[in-house]
């Protein structure tokens, strides 16, 4: 595999990870809109140790006139922000279970910022915290063909955030994910050109605190990019987020269901330092969000990325 491969995969462990905190009872959940737009997405390196760091800046508010499930309350006029970096781990051990064919493990640590606002009758009230999130494991199996590559996970979130009932600012869910994933990258190496797609079904538990179970959502994330040289592409991402299942519980019933969809479009651009046995990779994307239902209005979110190899 030469540089620009290598060097792109290595650079897809910075993404599909846990960003945001706070749940879907809030009007967001462990995906956010864009977050999984990548280049090289379903491209596993080769074997040995990766690393990786992410950092997110999002920002978003909802009107006054619109009713927000929150930790077991109902809130209107929030606002949010949320400034997070998650640590992730890869390892591709030495195996192949099959021809062409590719296994992975990773586990990402997120520690988050959280700045939440409301109304409550005629004040507001504003909360903040910074804390653990909810530490995600993803197994993967990878398989290519000539320009074509797939890849296949579970990534599974953990309850392991900070949560208390009634809480704005709630850096953990309070439940389980598991999120079947399907990532798919035609490669021209020759071109430069790359185009991935990402797929991905999130099913959550019940909040034992709240008896509030967020419905299953369906995201796809996609990105196309020209790489100029073997140091730095360019390119653009699209993403949608839609609720397929309502909400179950008694607030979900009072918000007839509360299901929600969102949409993203922005650019993204990549840098590649660092030697060729060891390239460092550093990304940064734009994910301005649109057609929003349910969710957070006027979300931006933010990502920039570093990886590398131990």
């Amino acid at each position: 595999m030469n540089r620009l491969a290598l060097s792109a995969a290595i650079g897809l462990i910075a993404f599909g990870l846990p960003k945001s905190a706070m749940a879907t009872e809030a009007a967001l959940g462990h995906y956010l809109t864009g977050q999984n737009a990548m280049p090289l997405a379903a491209i596993l390196p080769p074997a040995g140790l990766y690393w990786s760091n992410v950092s997110v800046f999002y920002s978003a508010s909802v009107g006054g006139d619109v009713d927000i499930p929150v930790a077991g309350q109902i809130r209107a006029g929030l606002k949010a922000v949320v400034v997070g970096t998650t640590f992730t781990g890869l390892w591709v051990p030495d195996v192949q279970i099959a021809p062409n064919t590719t296994l992975a493990f990773s586990l990402s640590i997120p520690v988050e910022y959280i700045w939440a606002q409301a109304q409550l009758g005629a004040r507001e009230v504003t909360q903040e915290n910074t804390a653990l999130g909810d530490i995600m494991f993803a197994p993967t199996i990878g398989w290519h063909s000539g320009k074509n590559f797939l890849s296949a996970s579970v990534r599974i979130f953990a309850p392991t955030g900070s949560y208390r009932v009634g809480a704005l600012d709630n850096v953990g869910m309070n439940y389980w994910t598991f999120s079947p994933t399907l990532a798919y990258t035609y490669l021209d190496m020759a071109r430069g050109l790359d185009f991935s797609m990402v797929a991905g079904l999130d099913i959550n538990t019940r909040n034992p605190d709240t008896d509030y179970k967020s419905g299953a959502m369906f995201h796809v994330d996609a990105s196309l990019m020209q790489y100029l040289n073997k140091k730095f592409a360019i390119g653009v991402i699209g993403a949608m987020l839609y609720q397929v299942e309502d909400d179950d519980g008694g607030l979900a019933d009072k918000l007839d269901g509360f299901r929600g969809r969102s949409f993203a479009v922005g650019p993204i651009v990549k840098y590649t330092a660092g030697t060729e046995k060891h390239p460092i990779n550093m990304s940064l994307s734009w994910a301005p969000e649109f057609g929003q239902k349910n969710r957070f209005k006027h979300g931006n979110g933010v990502y920039f990325s570093i990886s590398g190899s131990f």
